[in-house]
């Protein structure tokens, strides 16, 4: 993973280029950061995404956390302003401003009327260059994390993903928790979670998105004025997440998360598949939504729910990440229907990994994929995050806009030779929460060896 003094970064920002076909424009910004707009006047509202290409894999080992920590305490003082006058500014603007912490990224997102956008901004620079970070504010921030974790306990599939990632990843980057470990957290300091936010939100590093009421040239101004002062930072060559791969797991194990009293099961299985840089990462997408996407037709969602009904949903999805992303799967069913859901998602896994797809089903999830493609992309925020997802990624800048196309040249042989390189049907993680004493049993019923189950409680991690 990185160093803790060097942060993921994209080189120089490229000249400013002309619109898409779809109005976005992308330009170099303050401190080596890239800004991306898309103009639309037809709604007086500005939807903002603030982006460092850092996040929670580049944690420092033993301080997991510790980008999610430094971004909440920034975000709770500063300019001067408390954490109360901070709200209530973005209150009397009437703005939102989020801190959403993921793997390869650290944002703050929100939206404001287009008339208060420069205000809005000038909080938002007061955020990234001039926080506070007073030691009182820290530890209610840390505190406030504490909680959240604790109440991520509560919904069993928020549950099963963070133990599924780690049962994953293990010690790859990609296997730490973004909201952190209590111990990790509780041994952060001031000063490296200062120092680390710094690192990690310097120009160079920054993606500053806008959709909407956006006059370009008036925004460059307010930019400039409010990032004042924001230093480039220091970029990482090569990029070493993007270098380490994952160690993939073998054979099935089982990592059964105890938790008291649960009626139905939440089951997750997977394996490191490929970055979304690789040329196969379309044509596996599309082979992944054949099998397990969100159409009712997709094998996995038709077999377990439709046919059998033992599932309250079947889902299998691809990554879009920097470094090498997971196939990963989910289920839903009741305690009773578990084994054999189980069995049945891994024997139909096993199937599409030997057959691969016929011309007529890659044709129609084409179509499918561009449909919903079309349909997701018409929500200017949702366009908006996938441009900045593409971005640190590692995609290309017209990926989002040129996807349609890009699925509609894709050859049956494209897509079957993608699933025969990664997916690994038989070398799979997988993780249930559920009771351990009850699913055990069951599990053992089913003919499991009991050396390939490993019980963990539901609170210890």
């Amino acid at each position: 993973m990185l160093s803790a003094a060097l942060v993921v970064g994209a080189g120089p920002v490229p000249a400013a280029t002309p619109p898409s076909a779809t109005g976005a424009t992308r330009r170099p910004g303050p401190g080596g950061s890239l800004v991306i707009v898309e103009s639309n006047h037809s709604v007086p509202l500005v939807h903002v995404v603030i982006a460092s290409r850092a996040g929670s894999a580049e944690d420092p080992r033993h301080r997991e956390g510790l980008i999610n920590l430094g971004a909440e305490w920034a975000r709770h003082g500063a300019g001067g302003r408390t954490r109360a006058r901070l709200d209530e500014a973005l209150d009397a603007l009437g703005a939102t401003l989020e801190v959403h912490t993921e793997p390869d990224s650290t944002r703050f997102e929100g939206e404001v009327l287009a008339r208060n956008l420069p205000a809005f901004l000038m909080i938002v620079g007061d955020i990234l260059v001039r926080p506070t970070f007073a030691p009182t504010e820290l530890a209610r921030t840390r505190q406030e994390i504490l909680g959240q974790i604790d109440e991520l306990r509560n919904d069993d599939r928020s549950l099963c993903a963070r133990f599924f990632t780690r049962n994953l990843y293990g010690e790859h980057p990609y296997g730490h928790p973004p909201e952190g470990l209590k111990a990790a957290l509780d041994a952060a300091t001031a000063a490296e979670t200062a120092a680390h936010f710094r690192r990690s939100f310097g120009g160079r590093n920054l993606i500053l998105a806008f959709s909407g009421d956006v006059d370009q040239a008036a925004l460059d101004v307010t930019l400039e004025r409010a990032l004042r002062g924001l230093p480039e930072g220091v970029v990482a060559a090569p990029d070493a997440l993007e270098m380490r791969e994952p160690v993939p797991p073998k054979g099935w194990r089982i990592q059964l998360v105890d938790k008291p009293e649960r009626q139905q099961t939440q089951l997750m299985f997977g394996h490191p598949a490929l970055r979304a840089a690789d040329r196969d990462y379309l044509p596996l997408s599309l082979g992944l939504a054949a099998f397990g996407g969100r159409a009712m037709n997709a094998t996995l969602m038709d077999e377990v729910r439709r046919k059998r009904g033992l599932a309250y949903g079947a889902y299998l999805l691809l990554d879009e990440r920097r470094g090498v992303g997971a196939a990963a799967g989910w289920v839903f069913t009741g305690t009773d229907k578990t084994v054999a859901t189980l069995k049945l998602a891994l024997k139909l896994y096993v199937s599409f990994m030997d057959k691969g797809l016929t011309p007529a089903e890659v044709a129609f999830f084409q179509r499918f994929l561009i449909g919903s493609h079309a349909s997701e992309m018409d929500v200017p925020e949702h366009r908006l995050a996938a441009r900045v997802d593409a971005e640190i990624a590692g995609l290309p800048p017209d990926f989002v806009d040129t996807t349609p196309a890009r699925l509609a040249a894709l050859t049956p042989a494209e897509v079957n030779a993608a699933i025969k390189r990664h997916v690994h049907a038989k070398d799979l993680a997988i993780t249930m929460v559920a009771t351990a004493p009850v699913m055990k049993k069951l599990l053992l019923d089913a003919k499991l060896q009991e050396s390939a189950i490993d019980v963990v409680p539901y609170d210890g991690y």
